[in-house]
């Protein structure tokens, strides 16, 4: 009987300790959420925070704290500045227009656009569009890093992880030369439109300033909408593929949803946008307690990957001098995670763990912001 026993008691541990070393473990139930982040939003000085809980495929809960501008509260019509999420959904425009044949992720882009500042350079036939979705065009994020501010290879195409803004950017301009078409119509006819998304943009509307977030420095200084702090402006119209996305909590969390679905292209694009490509390092395994670790990581097409044995998390984010942004979702359950952080990045970057584990205990991305953390 005490072998029994003891057998029985072995095999609920082992269950439990199964358990809470799976993967994906979003909590199915909102209570305490918003008393939680309305303490976190007092604890870190936050200007404003949106959050979206998803559960199979369905939003389950949004949080509004903090205020849109001086005197407004933050609310579901709050737009957001992500930053560099604004790649997935310039990653979304960009395998549709694959799917139906109108570009290709493997033909030279030089056969449509040559840089300027890349004339001469014998690298240029190598370049494709799968390097800018993988993070393997070999330039730097910006060629404003460097001092002499020109677009230059620093690795051979294909070789090495680099993440680059300047590798998207590229991109952008290959499809506008093949197809003569601007960018951010095609973001919005063919992404956007078909959602029913009617205020997001990544390009430069004043239309929609009395609708942002308004992004201050440590001091509390507004230097206007699509500003820096050292006075540099983007115009009306302007836009980035790779950073200027500006969305509401809910339209991006029924965009996630629609990449959840596979909505928009083939089967096998689907596949290979969520395979490891290019591998790197987003969580150190040795900081993992509660969460197994993914058999591979790095970049799939357009988007992070952690690829476990059975589940794959799928996930992007955004940071700049005023904003700290995070998406992610569980291929297997549809379960995901939307969280937008107006504030002087080093406060957001502070409160993105805490964020997270509200929501997910066990988070590996909470563990990605505090290797963060930890690097600062």
């Amino acid at each position: 009987m005490k072998t029994v026993l003891l057998l029985f008691s072995l095999a609920l541990f082992g269950n439990e300790i199964t358990y809470s070393r799976q993967v994906g473990n979003i909590k199915s139930s909102s209570e305490g959420f918003e008393s939680q982040y309305k303490t976190l939003v007092k604890k870190h000085d936050l200007i404003t925070l949106g959050i979206a809980v998803i559960k199979n495929g369905k939003v389950i809960w949004t949080g509004y704290f903090g205020e849109e501008s001086p005197g407004e509260p933050a609310s579901e019509n709050t737009l957001f500045d992500v930053a560099s999420i604004t790649k997935t959904v310039s990653t979304e425009a960009f395998l549709k227009l694959v799917d139906q044949n109108k570009i290709s992720l493997t033909e030279s882009m030089s056969n449509y656009w040559i840089d300027p500042d890349l004339e001469e350079s014998s690298k240029l036939n190598e370049l494709t569009l799968y390097h800018t979705l993988t993070h393997t065009a070999g330039f730097r994020n910006w060629r404003f890093f460097d001092n002499d501010n020109t677009l230059k290879f620093i690795n051979d195409p294909g070789t090495i992880y680099g993440y680059s803004g300047e590798g998207f950017e590229y991109g952008v301009r290959y499809v506008e030369s093949k197809l003569d078409t601007k960018f951010d119509e095609l973001v919005q006819n063919l992404v956007f439109n078909p959602l029913n998304i009617s205020k997001a943009s990544i390009s430069v509307q004043k239309d929609l300033f009395s609708s942002i977030a308004r992004p201050i420095d440590e001091n509390g200084k507004f230097y206007g909408f699509y500003c820096r702090p050292n006075g540099w402006c983007r115009g009306e119209g302007e836009y980035s593929a790779a950073g200027d996305l500006v969305i509401s909590v809910e339209d991006y969390a029924k965009f996630m949803i629609s990449v959840m679905n596979g909505s928009g292209y083939s089967i096998e694009l689907i596949e290979k946008r969520n395979q490891v490509h290019t591998e790197t390092n987003l969580v150190d395994c040795k900081l993992l307690k509660n969460t197994p670790c993914p058999e591979k990581q790095g970049y799939g097409l357009g988007w992070r990957v952690l690829d476990y044995k059975n589940n794959k998390l799928i996930t992007h984010g955004g940071s700049d001098w005023s904003e700290i942004a995070l998406a992610y979702f569980y291929l297997a359950s549809k379960d995901g995670v939307v969280i937008f952080i107006n504030a002087p990045a080093q406060r957001g970057l502070n409160a993105m763990p805490e964020a997270i584990e509200i929501i997910e205990p066990n988070s590996p991305m909470a563990v990605h912001y505090r290797m963060r953390l930890g690097r600062n």
